[in-house]
């Protein structure tokens, strides 16, 4: 059964790490655009996104599968538990070792196939990048699986924490470009080391006398394929976009439309931290028991998705260009545009991050396959066809057409498992549109004062009271909705 007190205990603890990562991770970004031009800043990424599609094969989904398993025996069989890590790591041993000895000694022909050889160098270093963020990501995967999510989130925050500190020392000292990517490794090293430390607390003891059972191994790697599969196109809508960019544009582009993703992508964080702190409490055994109460669960986290995202993307999209150019400086104000485009898809991707660790959990992982290889395929179609005419917003708007038909697809499944209540999601949606509106007035009226990162500041706190005013005479926010994370109306 999904327990309330357990949910909002961990969703604060996963809210708190993820928060310690995107600060980290935002103070490097802001940091490195003010240090690299333009066009190194958008090698470094167009690199790093070289090394990310060549993590889905180091990774597959062998760590998701393993993590599933592992919910499912944690509280009848231990001993399974044992296998199940046993297994998996043996294979994503194979896995890291077989990539990431790929990647070192063909960096440079993977650089001249892409049409960049400068970015060579970076590659063959890159291949540690492969090693330890691949087991950084088996680490903090497969403890969200023991349904330890304290001790998920400290990996995750350990990353931002590891990776601040090695690019502010590396980059300082003049190591630059290869410094940067070094202390991105850096970050992965630590938050292995922590991940496999606090794993090897949770290894069952052995037992020589409780073999594996029978079919395990068959069982999670088959589950594995459709976790593959759609971890791959994960990597198409993150990273092919910026790859097609550098290869149909230049590396100055790719840092404008780098720094409008990772925006987009520093936003949608805290949505992403609901779905992995309540997506093993969906587990089918617990729905079963209660689906009501997992359909309620399910339609108030999606409310306040849409209260908290759809007015901060309309402020967000209104105060593009000061935001913009106060914090990375006025050669990135060819960013503003294509951030723009990106507001439309933040609302997307914010439902979507919430609702895919609920249908992997649900036993919908293939289905969930299915829709996101389709769409990520169609993303990266629509990329080549629009990026000819429209540069860098043409994959913008790819992107934002193909979440939308993603996230349609996602709630159809949601629906079907757990029955929702379209009228009352409907009026709800019609309500958080008005607030909205009438937020965007407000904004519109004070924004041409945002013209330093202090007047910004306030325009910001400005924004946030009206909407605050607005949540509360519409009823969404009371002292006991807020400690129950539920609506104050129905």
């Amino acid at each position: 059964m999904v327990d309330a007190s357990s949910l909002s205990r961990d969703f604060a603890t996963e809210t708190m790490a993820r928060l310690v990562y995107y600060v980290t991770s935002g103070l490097v970004i802001v940091f490195l655009s003010r240090e690299l031009m333009p066009s190194d800043y958008g090698k470094l990424f167009f690199a790093i996104s070289v090394l990310t599609v060549c993590r889905l094969f180091s990774s597959l989904g062998i760590a998701k599968s393993a993590a599933k398993h592992v919910s499912y025996y944690l509280d009848a069989d231990g001993q399974q538990v044992r296998h199940v890590l046993t297994q998996s790591v043996r294979y994503n041993a194979v896995s890291i070792s077989v990539v990431a000895g790929t990647v070192l000694f063909g960096a440079g022909t993977i650089a001249s196939a892409l049409g960049e050889p400068t970015i060579a160098p970076l590659l063959a270093v890159g291949s540690l990048y492969v090693v330890f963020a691949t087991l950084y990501n088996y680490t903090r995967v497969v403890l969200q699986g023991f349904q330890d999510i304290t001790a998920s989130a400290t990996v995750y925050a350990s990353e931002g924490v590891g990776r601040i500190a090695g690019v502010f020392i590396l980059v300082t000292l003049g190591y630059e470009l290869l410094g940067a990517l070094v202390g991105y490794i850096v970050g992965f090293v630590l938050a292995a080391v922590i991940g496999v430390w606090l794993l090897a607390q949770r290894i069952p003891s052995r037992n020589e006398t409780d073999p594996i059972e029978n079919g395990l191994v068959r069982r999670m790697l088959r589950y594995s394929l459709p976790l593959t599969v759609t971890r791959g196109a994960w990597v198409l809508d993150r990273e092919v976009d910026i790859i097609l960019v550098g290869l149909f544009l230049n590396p100055a582009v790719v840092g404008y439309y780098v720094v409008s993703k990772q925006i987009m992508t520093f936003a949608t964080g805290p949505a992403q931290s609901i779905g992995f702190s309540i997506g093993p409490q969906f587990n089918e055994a617990a729905v079963a028991e209660n689906e009501a109460y997992a359909r309620k669960t399910y339609e108030r986290v999606l409310v306040y998705l849409l209260l908290f995202y759809l007015p901060a993307v309309v402020g967000l999209f209104l105060l593009a260009a000061p935001v913009v150019t106060t914090v990375f400086g006025e050669q990135y104000r060819d960013v503003v545009p294509i951030l723009q485009t990106f507001c439309a898809a933040i609302v997307l991707v914010a439902v979507t991050k919430s609702t895919e660790d609920i249908l992997d959990y649900l036993g919908r992982a293939d289905s969930r396959a299915v829709f996101k290889i389709l769409t990520s395929a169609g993303n990266v179609a629509l990329t080549v066809v629009f990026i000819q005419s429209l540069g860098a917003i043409g994959a913008a708007v790819a992107t934002v057409l193909m979440q939308a038909v993603y996230a349609a697809l996602c709630l159809g499944v949601v629906n079907t498992e757990l029955g929702l209540r379209a009228g009352f999601l409907l009026r709800q949606s019609v309500q958080v549109v008005g607030i909205s509106t009438m937020l965007a007035m407000v904004v519109l009226v004070i924004r041409g004062y945002a013209s330093s990162p202090v007047a910004i500041a306030g325009v910001i706190v400005t924004g946030t009271m009206v909407w605050t005013v607005l949540a509360v005479f519409g009823g969404f926010f009371s002292l006991d909705s807020l400690y129950n994370l539920a609506p104050g109306k129905e």
